[in-house]
Order: structure tokens, then C-alpha cells, then sequence
């Protein structure tokens, strides 16, 4: 019988194809790239600092394959009745072994108590791993009076010094689901374990489920030698999933085969007339739109990250800290000149980003961005550095967002249902793309930056922080183009189908 764990478990109920692989195929999965490795690495952290809320707990160390030596620590700590909490805990029920993150000794009993690093501990997802483990605990014989999810509280606003745990953590009680599921979750592992005993792997397309809770690592194995529709349904905007269930009913798979009648809003009309014509789409007001502007121009663009233990004073659990921002000024004659800063110091980036942002930005003239992200790291910025409140007020005041002109007055087939700027612009001007850049998203720049602050000296950070500049810089970049190829397509192009929906 193949022992199942946690992580098997949650993967078995996302498919179980997936966990057919983790058991015999494993050589079939995507490694995990950097950011997935630095996630990784901040809830071992956490988790670590959660044991302190119960002090003089024991560990019980050992390697994952060390099964049998884990549960015989755990169960003569458990016997000591001077031991008060057991960190890492092993215990084993009918094939499935786990180990829990907490067991606080709560009378004859033991509390059980999962650690995640996150904010809300009401998810499902969570719910049903503490649901197995309580399975396993209770079914090896432990009585276990109350179970739940501890997680980061996103109201604590960190002082400075030492955290106060008992407020850093918020603890959601997770027991009376445990309870109801205890017949399901049997019935589960055995499912699982009758898949696992079969000599061929369970035949499971790939389909939404590849993707929740969590992204699969089998996807591009699954998803390989596979034909999708260029047109697929998926990018046709927001498409509620029951429409989308009709549609598929019929047999239709691909936006340009959608029957005239069928019920679209008027965005998703205008991507299927697009698809069906191969033409772009533009409304008669996109020229106008794109002249409510003030010159010169600033186009703006931040990048933050999110620590999950709080870096600074002041600030909560996974709150965006701008640590960067891009800075292109752009003439009414077509002058360009291009402005940076990147707090490479590990100390609270935002005064002295504030202060550069203040500095560089003129007093007049339009402040480009391309969406709503830019007030609120500006937002935050105001309450960060008061002192700068009304300089950054003055700066929200001259914003200019080219994402709803997009939206609302132009759509390229090969937009591909995404108004992302990483998809308008290569649609438009296909040499000009994020491919070639060692940092190419937002995830991937925070993870970074926030790995890089571990030894900010050393020459990997000093090489992080480079492709940091270069990827923030090419997205001020990428904006002063798309206003550029927007202005000459709204002065010179025209389709058969503008202003028809």
C-alpha cells in the first residue's frame, strides 16, 4: 500500500491523476521555479515562528524517510506528561502519515493546529488538509478536543522590535468540520488508495481543475502534444462559467463558431466580431480619448512585494511595500528621458522612494500608469511618509489610466480575451515583448527582490537587482509605446467594423 501525506491527499482531491504521479511519476513533474521556492521558504519561516505561541514544545526532527523513528519520538513525547506541545508531530493511519504542525496538549487530549501562511483561514482548501489530519489523529487514537487553521492576521500593524504572537496570528476553528467530514474523508483515502493499487494510472483530461487550489506540476506532461482551439472559449472576457457550460453543451468550443444569437455582453460581442473578421476593433471615440491628456507626460510604474512576516514598522502581513518605481518623461515633441529608483537597502523602502518619486515628477503634465495599481501604492505611500502627503496627492491628482481607453476603444484578435499590457502591446508591435528579460512579472520581480534582501551585497542580489531595473524600466517603456501605436492607429486606421457594436 503507497503511504499517502497531506500534500498527496489535497493533490488526490485537486485530481487524481496527480497523485497517481506524485507517487510513481514524479520525474514527469515542472520543477518549481525560484518564486515557488521563495513562497516555500516564507512559510517555513512562519511556521517556525508559530511554534513560539506555544513555548517548550519539543520538535521531532528526523528525514522524510525516517517514518518509523518520527511517530516512535512522537509518541514517547506524548507520553511525557512535562511535554506541552510537539512540533512536527508524526503520526500514521491507515497508510496515510502525516506530520502536524502543532499538537498542544489540551487536558488528556491534544489540540491540533495547522500553520499557513496566509490571512484567511476559512479556505477550503485548508479546511480539508486539517480535516485528514484530524482523521489520522483521531483514528490512531488520540482524542483531540479542538482543531483549526492558525494563520497571519491581517489587521496586526507590526510596532517594530519583537512581534506580539498573540496578535500576529489569528486562529480559525476548524473542529466542527473536521467532525462532519470524518466519514467522508475515510471513504476518500480508501478511493485513493484502490486508484493506487490499479496497474494503470486513471484517465483525466486536463480541464479547470489543473489549476485549483493550486496550479498541477503535471500540467505540460498532461497538456503536451494537445490541439486547443486558437479561439478557444477561455478568451472570451469574463465568460461566466454557465454560459460557458451552454456553449460547450452545443458543442462549441471556439469563439467564431458562437451562433449570432447567443447572449454576449457587448465586450464579449466585440471579441467574437473581431475573431470572425480577423479585424481590430475600434470605437469612433478612440482618438479623443487618447488627447485627455496634459503634456509632458510621466508615464508611472511600481513594483512591490509582499513579506508575509511584516519587514517594518507600521505595516501588516503580506501588505504591498513599493521597494521600485519607473519613471519615463516624454515631451510634446517626442523627447524621452527615463528616471529610476530601487531601494536596494533591507530597511523600509518607502521614504526615500517617496522622496526620489517627488523629486523626478514635475509639477505638470499627466501622469501615465495602466491600471489601478499606481493610486493604491500611491495611497499607501501618503499614510507611509505623511511629511510627502500632499506632493503625492498632487501626483494622484494627475493620473491618467491608458487601460480603460484600451478597454473601451480598441480590441486586437490577438489580445486573446487579456487587456494585460504583457498582451495589448505585442499584439500591436510584436517586437516589443518581455521574453528576453530574466525577470518578466510582477511575482517573479517581488520573490526576487524579497530573496535578494536576505544578503543585499552579495554579487546574486547585486544581479537581481539589475534585471529588476530592466524589467520595471521596460514597462514605462512598454507604455510610452502602446499611447504612440494607439495615436497612430486611431489617426489612420479604420475597420469595417468600427463603431458597429
Amino acid at each position: 500500500m503507497s503511504r499517502l501525506s497531506k500534500s498527496r491527499f489535497i493533490a488526490g482531491q485537486q485530481c487524481a491523476l496527480r497523485l497517481w504521479n506524485d507517487i510513481y511519476r514524479r520525474d514527469l513533474a515542472t520543477p518549481p521555479d525560484s518564486t515557488l521556492q521563495t513562497i516555500f521558504d516564507r512559510g517555513t519561516a512562519i511556521g517556525e515562528l508559530a511554534q513560539q505561541r506555544w513555548p517548550g514544545g519539543a520538535l521531532v526532527g528526523f528525514k522524510p524517510w525516517e517514518r518509523e523513528q518520527a511517530i516512535a519520538a512522537t509518541n514517547e513525547l506524548m507520553a511525557d506528561p512535562a511535554v506541552p506541545a510537539i512540533y512536527e508531530a508524526a503520526i500514521e493511519h491507515q497508510g496515510v502519515f502525516i506530520r502536524v504542525d502543532i499538537l498542544a496538549r489540551n487536558g488528556a487530549g491534544w489540540d491540533l493546529i495547522e500553520v499557513k501562511a496566509a490571512t484567511r483561514g476559512e479556505k477550503e482548501v485548508f479546511q480539508e488538509d486539517i480535516a485528514l489530519q484530524h482523521w489520522v489523529a483521531t483514528g490512531a487514537g488520540l482524542d483531540i478536543p479542538q482543531a483549526g487553521i492558525l494563520v497571519l492576521d491581517r489587521n496586526y500593524i507590526y510596532p517594530g522590535g519583537e512581534y506580539n504572537l498573540d496578535q500576529l496570528f489569528a486562529f480559525f476553528d476548524a473542529t466542527e468540520h473536521c467532525l462532519a467530514a470524518v466519514e467522508r474523508i475515510g471513504e476518500q483515502v480508501q478511493g485513493f488508495h484502490d486508484m493506487l493499487a490499479q496497474p494503470s494510472p486513471p484517465a483525466i483530461p486536463v480541464g479547470d481543475h489543473c489549476f485549483t487550489p493550486y496550479e498541477c506540476p503535471y500540467y505540460a506532461h498532461c497538456s503536451a502534444g494537445m490541439e486547443f482551439p486558437e479561439n478557444g472559449l477561455d478568451q472570451l472576457h469574463r465568460l461566466h462559467p454557465n454560459r460557458r457550460a451552454e456553449l460547450e453543451a452545443l458543442g462549441i468550443d471556439r469563439i467564431e463558431d458562437i451562433p449570432p444569437d447567443f447572449n454576449l455582453n457587448e465586450m464579449q460581442e466585440r471579441i467574437r466580431q473581431a475573431v470572425i473578421t480577423g479585424q481590430p476593433w475600434q470605437s469612433g471615440k478612440l482618438a479623443e480619448a487618447l488627447t485627455q491628456i496634459d503634456w509632458p507626460l510621466y508615464y508611472l510604474d511600481f513594483e512591490a512585494f509582499q513579506p508575509g512576516l511584516p519587514r517594518y514598522p507600521g505595516t501588516r502581513p503580506f501588505q504591498a511595500i513599493p521597494f521600485q518605481y519607473s519613471l519615463h518623461y516624454e515631451t510634446r515633441e517626442g523627447g524621452l528621458q527615463h528616471h529610476e529608483y530601487l531601494h536596494t537597502e533591507d530597511s523600509d523602502p518607502r521614504p526615500a522612494l517617496a522622496r526620489a518619486l517627488v523629486d523626478a515628477i514635475g509639477e505638470t503634465g499627466s501622469v501615465v500608469v495602466y491600471s489601478g495599481y499606481e493610486r493604491r501604492m500611491l495611497n499607501d505611500l501618503e499614510r507611509a511618509v505623511p511629511e510627502l502627503a500632499s506632493e503625492l496627492e498632487a501626483i494622484k491628482a494627475r493620473l491618467w489610466d491608458l487601460l480603460p481607453v484600451v478597454r473601451e476603444h480598441y480590441y486586437h484578435p490577438e489580445f486573446h480575451g487579456s487587456f494585460s499590457i504583457k498582451a495589448v502591446l505585442p499584439a500591436l508591435l510584436p517586437n516589443r515583448n518581455w521574453t528576453n528579460l530574466a525577470i518578466s512579472d510582477g511575482m517573479a520581480a517581488a520573490t526576487a527582490y524579497e530573496s535578494a534582501l536576505n544578503d543585499p551585497d552579495s554579487p546574486e542580489a547585486q544581479q537581481t537587482f539589475q534585471e529588476l531595473r530592466s524589467y520595471c524600466r521596460m514597462d514605462t517603456q512598454a507604455m510610452v509605446d502602446l499611447r504612440r501605436e494607439l495615436t497612430r492607429i486611431a489617426h489612420t486606421e479604420t475597420t469595417d467594423i468600427k463603431d458597429s457594436i
